[in-house]
């Protein structure tokens, strides 16, 4: 039985490259909260936080699952 956690490797291999996870916190007026990007290094993952602050949208719907694939 699962308990809705989602467990996610600090570090991952995709042909070959190192991935890595990198925490990115924000602030709300409800708080401080954490979303997690993998990149391949601490200037990368900047690179893909620029990118995502200008292009992100929520998608329609809710999460339905996670998969491995």
């Amino acid at each position: 039985m699962s308990d809705g956690a989602i467990f996610l490797e600090q570090v991952v291999p995709v042909n070959g490259i190192t991935w890595r996870l990198f925490p990115v916190d924000f602030t709300t007026v409800e708080g401080t909260f954490s979303v997690y990007l993998y990149a391949l290094n601490r200037e990368h993952a900047a690179a893909i936080l620029l990118e995502l602050k200008e292009t992100a949208v929520l998608r329609d719907g809710d999460l339905v699952g996670i998969t491995n694939e």
